[in-house]
């Protein structure tokens, strides 16, 4: 029980509202069951003073043996006890038949003052009776046939004031059921109206802490606890808005950090194929020069070994000058030095120095390409994309066959495509041909594959230039094309 007080905001107050109730309803009756009796004796004295004056009046005018009328009257009235003092001090009641019914005294009763207190009696025989003067009050007055005056002694007539009492006490035990009732209902009502909006943000605080971001407290009221209930309410708005942007960042740091995971993986990978690649013409670099220097066998030949040696060393330059050109590519302080030029002189002059090797392999080449294409773009970098291009077209076409080039402007667009004949690709390799070190023949040989570096080049270049490109088997051989 203790517990559930501690954890219930709700019982708490219905018990401290409930002891307030009790509390101050018992404070209530008691002042009334103490200030009504008070009251109503006041307002009691004060109108029996009154009638007394006028029964004083009256009586001055009137004699004793005629005077019962106005007794009784007022005995009637006042429900009063009334005595009389004669002037020889001897007390005796008044002439009614209210108070006293003695035939053979003429109504007059044998009364005795006894300290502070009258008994009342016939003859020497006086009961226990007993009138208490200390609440009486005594008035001079003087009947019409007596020279002398005489006292009226006025005992308040406190029975009405009694029963009032005794009334209050029989209801007590009614009146504390009526109050432990009503104060049951009113605390149970005022502590669930009082409590029911908080226990409704408690509610939503603890799905909030739960992360249930779509709950809302439908409280309308306009009094602090409505503007706690709004703020808690924009508070989750924010929150689910402020998660969602959190998750949206998170997701592109995931992303970031996958792209960085990858690039360091294509790093790592890079410098194993360069190191693999590298290896091998410096062994057989180092064999030849080696067996040059010992004279062993054929190596007595120096000129044969040494052209073989230069060729080696001739090869090895152009991969570590396309190492290089990836590693400026890759650097993240890379930026492109774009210009406007003339994109169709340029593959004029770039075709111009490979038609010595095309001669060589009697084979054809067709340009077609119109006349003036400006393009902004990297006039150095776009120079390697194209001498890659033909450098592959020519290397992987058999003897006697055609390259074609087009290029032409389209909807702003500049579009260049090289086509090599009489060969084709496997569709399960085209994916792989822009991977550093990758060789689409099955010999996987330097000589008939080249670097393995080139592609993978023209794709970073072209990338960085925003552009489209694809490698593409046709009915009549391989094109590779792109536009800027």
């Amino acid at each position: 029980m203790q517990k559930k007080i501690s954890h219930s905001l709700t019982t708490r107050i219905f018990i401290i509202t409930l002891f307030l109730l009790v509390l101050m309803s018992g404070i209530t009756y008691a002042l009334i069951g103490i200030a009504m009796p008070a009251s109503y004796r006041m307002e009691l004295d004060s109108d029996l003073e009154t009638q007394v004056f006028q029964l004083i009046e009256q009586l001055k005018q009137t004699t004793f043996e005629k005077s019962n009328s106005l007794f009784d009257r007022f005995l009637m009235n006042t429900n009063a006890t009334l005595l009389i003092r004669l002037p020889d001090n001897t007390i005796i009641s008044p002439p009614s038949s209210v108070i006293f019914e003695d035939s053979e005294n003429d109504n007059v009763s044998t009364i005795k003052e006894n300290e502070n207190k009258i008994l009342v009696g016939n003859g020497n025989n006086f009961s226990d009776t007993v009138y208490d003067l200390s609440n009486a009050k005594e008035y001079s007055f003087s009947f019409s046939d007596m020279e002398k005056d005489c006292s009226l002694i006025v005992i308040g007539g406190t029975k009405s004031v009694n029963q009032v009492v005794t009334t209050l006490l029989q209801i007590l035990p009614w009146i504390i059921g009526a109050i432990v009732f009503i104060s049951l209902l009113a605390a149970f009502f005022y502590s669930h109206y009082i409590t029911r909006p908080i226990v409704s943000l408690s509610i939503l605080s603890k799905k909030m802490a739960g992360m249930e971001l779509d709950c809302r407290c439908d409280e309308s009221r306009d009094d602090e606890i409505g503007v706690l209930a709004s703020s808690l309410n924009e508070l989750v708005q924010n929150l689910a808005k402020s998660l969602e942007e959190l998750k949206v960042a998170n997701g592109f740091l995931q992303l970031d950090i996958d792209r960085e995971r990858e690039l360091d993986r294509q790093r790592m990978a890079f410098f194993s194929a360069v190191s693999h690649e590298l290896k091998t013409p410096i062994t057989a670099l180092q064999g030849q020069l080696d067996g040059m220097l010992q004279n062993y066998g054929s190596y007595k030949d120096r000129d044969k070994y040494l052209a073989k040696s230069l060729a080696i060393a001739h090869s090895m330059e152009r991969t570590i000058q396309e190492i290089v050109t990836i590693s400026r590519l890759d650097a993240s302080d890379f930026s492109l030095g774009r210009a406007d030029f003339d994109f169709s002189e340029l593959v004029r002059v770039i075709a111009a120095e490979y038609i010595d090797f095309i001669e060589q392999k009697d084979m054809e080449l067709d340009i077609n390409i119109s006349e003036h294409i400006t393009v902004n773009a990297d006039e150095k970098m776009m120079k390697k994309v194209l001498s890659n291009l033909f450098s592959n077209a020519i290397r992987h076409s058999p003897r006697g066959e055609q390259i074609v080039v087009t290029s032409f402007l389209k909807n702003g667009c500049v579009y260049f495509s090289i086509l090599n004949t009489g060969v084709q690709i496997k569709e399960e390799a085209i994916s792989h041909l822009y991977e550093v070190f990758y060789r689409a023949d099955d010999s996987r040989s330097r000589r008939t594959g080249g670097s393995g570096l080139g592609l993978y080049i023209v794709k970073r270049i072209l990338e960085q230039h925003s552009a489209q490109f694809s490698i593409q088997n046709l009915n009549d051989g391989v094109e590779f094309w792109f536009s800027l």
